[in-house]
């Protein structure tokens, strides 16, 4: 079935055919960057790796559940596995998360069966849709697809949505609108390094004599931008001086500004400078644990809380169902860290256990386990501290 007639019903598919959208083939999920912002931060590496950082992060993360309902293996594997024919769950976790960090918001249709469970999750394009709007007593998200000369309305249910923060109700608050100057500056700041690093002529002026006709200035240009760089030295049959200058102090401090805006770039995203490949001064060299922690407490703890709250509405609003990604993904630190841990777990230095020897040998999580039982407390509490038996 082509991926349009998933998505909308055949009223709201205009002049389909012309469109040429009969073959399973032509299929859209991702058009490029648009206009979506994408001059600032697909020109800024700063910015690109901050959005991948975060997006590769939660394409890490394996959802799973507390508690169990008629949905829940299938979101699961739409979330973790096949969200569509076309992606895997690793791809559809980093597409939706790259529209929310750089558009504000991340957007996908959620398609049903007859029995209203869901059987796919389809991106949208951030240039396909707008704001939702009040239309009919409900708001709905108006999606055009102007190539294909495809227009409809889709209600909140139908709608898996992620934001980053808000301004408003209706939609995220978009990071590269928001703070354009600043990447808009570290753009500039690139294109001046470029034009200091142009080998083909000096850095300087030439001075010609007054009154020289526009004939043989233009001659002069001529001839200056076609034998420079080839032979080393521009000849003229007229008379001209140039003069060499020097670069000033600031422009020989412009590597070092550079440096300082990706330090406001990952102010912005809340990326470490580490995780943006700059690790002079950043205090990671001898605290890589302590970066670690930072960025799954400051960076990625915010997103995986944005994403589970989202799954929650889409999914199992109705049910007790309690969406959860299991971070041990983020928390590969040092051996020596996640042995302190663990220990600490299984009850080192004298505090009850919350972990078994067996959950330790598979590597789970110390922090995303399912709720103990009053025996398992009890027990623990009786051994005076000590690791309480295998399950």
């Amino acid at each position: 079935m082509n991926l349009f007639r998933k998505i909308f019903r055949p009223a709201e598919m205009k002049n389909a055919a012309a469109a040429g959208i009969e073959d399973k083939e032509d299929r859209i999920f991702y058009e490029g960057v648009g206009e979506v912002g994408s001059r600032q931060f697909t020109s800024v590496a700063a910015a690109l790796r901050a959005g991948f950082v975060i997006a590769g992060g939660m394409g890490l993360l394996p959802l799973k559940t507390e508690g169990e309902d008629k949905n829940t293996s299938r979101v699961l594997d739409l979330i973790n596995t096949e969200p569509n024919e076309f992606m895997t769950g690793v791809e559809f976790k980093e597409l939706i998360t790259l529209h929310a960090v750089f558009n504000g918001t991340g957007r996908a249709y959620i398609r049903r069966n007859s029995l209203g469970k869901p059987v796919e999750l389809i991106p949208l394009h951030p240039n396909w849709n707008g704001r939702w709007m009040y239309k009919n007593g409900q708001y709905v998200l108006p999606v055009s697809i102007d190539d294909y000369a495809i227009y409809g309305d889709f209600t909140r249910d139908e709608i898996f949505e992620v934001t980053s923060p808000r301004w408003d109700m209706l939609a995220g608050l978009n990071l590269i609108k928001s703070c354009r100057r600043v990447l808009d500056l570290s753009r500039r700041l690139q294109d001046r390094q470029a034009q200091f690093a142009d080998t083909r002529a000096p850095y300087g002026v030439m001075f010609i004599q007054e009154g020289t006709g526009k004939d043989s200035v233009a001659k002069l240009k001529k001839a200056w931008s076609e034998q420079f760089g080839k032979t080393g030295i521009a000849v003229v049959d007229m008379d001209g001086k140039f003069q060499q200058l020097v670069q000033t102090s600031s422009d020989q401090q412009l590597l070092e500004t550079m440096k300082f805006q990706i330090e406001e770039i990952g102010r912005i995203f809340g990326v470490h400078p580490y995780y943006l490949m700059q690790t002079a001064g950043s205090g990671a060299q001898g605290a890589v644990a302590d970066v670690m922690l930072f960025h799954q407490a400051n960076t990625m703890a915010p997103w995986i809380g944005r994403w589970e709250a989202s799954l929650k509405r889409s999914f199992f609003r109705k049910s007790a169902v309690e969406p959860n990604f299991d971070e041990n993904a983020l928390m590969r630190t040092t051996p020596q860290v996640r042995a302190e841990i663990y220990a600490r777990a299984l009850g080192s230095g004298g505090n009850a256990p919350w972990m078994t020897e067996d959950e330790v040998r598979q590597g789970k999580s110390p922090f995303n386990l399912p709720e103990r039982g009053d025996d398992f407390w009890q027990k623990n509490r009786r051994n005076g501290g000590q690791n309480g038996p295998s399950v």
